[in-house]
């Protein structure tokens, strides 16, 4: 498939994700009398559930990851609850604890259960995470009797939030004609996209440069899984490379961006 540009556009600009989160009361019920204390905490009054991860192509609100998180009293404890932290692992990396702007505002703080009430239990969504990364929540429980004070720790099974987002790339085919739309010349341009109905309305700008000049600029709009680019502009000298960026500014929220620029040669096109 063939597309020409014969004119500079801009493409619109999207918003940075933001990160949320949302905690709703699940269970909070009324005192029961009689429970002995123990000196080991039972597996049923400290849960946290496996992370559920959604994802979405396009919302990054909709890459979130929800936990529930359960706590029971231990009598004689006068007061309970638990606090928690979100860990991320992007791939290839280790875990790490997300922290500061990372997190939602208030994210972690200690959750006390209501005075009398014989469980608690909260879930926990935080939304805009990162695609492709596994996150997991990390949970200390306190019980706080007349003399003492008991703490454990959970950590929930992890969940993925899959990487949905399109990708558009360059091919590594470029070359120059004469040019027919009003240029100097006309630079044919090899693009590979992948995840096109993301990309439905998409403009992808480019740009063709040369050292510090701007040789060719433009958008597009992907239509095809493997096309070739007319875009015109002034011809490049020989013997300098060519450098080609789709995106240059980071507009477009796509997969995989090694594939967003090329270094070539200014030679014309079937040389």
């Amino acid at each position: 498939m063939l597309l020409a540009l014969p004119s500079p556009s801009t493409g619109p600009r999207r918003s940075a994700p933001a990160l949320l989160a949302a905690a709703s009361l699940l269970l909070l019920t009324p005192a029961v009398a009689g429970a002995a204390p123990s000196a080991k905490v039972p597996s049923g009054s400290a849960k946290v559930s496996r992370g559920v991860c959604t994802t979405s192509a396009t919302d990054p609100q909709a890459r979130a990851a929800s936990f529930a998180v359960t706590v029971r009293d231990l009598p004689p404890a006068g007061s309970y609850g638990f606090s928690t932290r979100l860990e991320e692992r992007m791939p290839g990396a280790r875990w790490r604890t997300l922290r500061g702007a990372d997190v939602p505002t208030g994210f972690g703080a200690f959750q006390t259960a209501r005075s009398g009430a014989p469980s608690m239990t909260r879930r926990i969504t935080v939304r805009g995470l990162h695609a492709g990364s596994s996150y997991r929540l990390r949970v200390t429980y306190r019980w706080t009797g007349p003399s003492s004070t008991t703490v454990v720790r959970r950590t929930s099974r992890a969940c993925a939030v899959k990487d949905l987002r399109p990708d558009v790339g360059l091919t590594g085919e470029f070359g120059w004609q004469p040019s027919t739309t009003g240029g100097e010349v006309a630079y044919r341009i090899g693009l590979a996209s992948d995840g096109l109905d993301a990309l439905k309305g998409v403009d992808v700008p480019i740009v063709v440069r040369q050292g510090q000049s701007v040789l060719a600029m433009g958008t597009f709009r992907p239509s095809a899984a493997s096309e070739v680019l007319v875009l015109a502009g002034r011809r490049c000298v020989q013997g300098a490379p060519v450098a080609v960026e789709l995106d240059p500014d980071g507009l477009v929220e796509d997969r995989d961006a090694p594939n967003d620029a090329l270094s070539a040669s200014c030679e014309p096109v079937g040389r």
